[in-house]
């Protein structure tokens, strides 16, 4: 086995983390299957499914008149697809145990704004992951099953850099309020929050963690 230095990111991260019980599966979720047997390899592992913090998501920069049919499809199946197919899949096994679990998933300040025009797929979904997020709540919050999404802002992340100026680097964080880009670890403060019992009567919202850059 490769030493933890040269292993991928996602298998060091899980390692890394502190006690005991933790394990991990690597699969694609934009079908139906797949993420269904990711919840019941989980069930199998750890007898139970609590929280989801569905975060995976894909973005191309790429000119509206320039978007193929691939690339739209694929931004479906990543940032759509592979969301409703997992937090389904868990919250039918949190409903049929009895748990008042927490779903959350990933939006975007984009699915407000319309985005970037150079990223009108990416903006799209976002928009679609949104409504999913209030339908999902409606349709599980009599199980007592919370399902909120985080819409970030403008976030350091590589994602958020690929293509991006050093001038449409400063604009952006000029139109920004708090005049920079947020960290990751203030979305990671946010999910952590809302998938604890702290959050216990907040469902079906759409978390702003802008900076002040999107107002709803």
């Amino acid at each position: 086995m490769p030493s933890i230095a040269t292993q991928p990111r996602w298998k060091r991260c899980w390692r890394q983390l502190p006690g005991t019980g933790h394990s991990q599966v690597a699969a694609t979720l934009s079908d139906r299957a797949t993420a269904e047997a990711v919840i019941a390899e989980v069930l199998q592992v750890h007898g139970r499914v609590d929280v989801v913090a569905h975060l995976a998501a894909m973005l191309e920069t790429v000119a509206v008149a320039d978007v193929t049919e691939e690339q739209w499809d694929q931004h479906m199946s990543v940032n759509v697809s592979a969301t409703f197919f997992l937090t389904r899949a868990a919250a039918e096994a949190m409903r049929a145990a009895g748990t008042r679990g927490r779903i959350l998933v990933m939006s975007s300040g984009a699915w407000l704004s319309g985005g970037m025009p150079t990223r009108l797929p990416y903006a799209t979904t976002k928009g679609a992951v949104t409504t999913m997020t209030r339908s999902l709540a409606k349709e599980y919050g009599p199980d007592g099953i919370c399902v909120n999404s985080i819409a970030p802002g403008l976030i350091e992340t590589a994602m958020m850099r690929e293509g991006l100026a050093a001038d449409q680097r400063l604009a952006m964080e000029t139109a920004t309020p708090l005049r920079r880009f947020g960290r990751p670890e203030e979305i990671a403060d946010t999910t952590v929050y809302l998938c604890s019992d702290r959050a216990s009567f907040i469902s079906g919202a759409t978390i702003n963690v802008s900076g002040g850059n999107t107002l709803y």
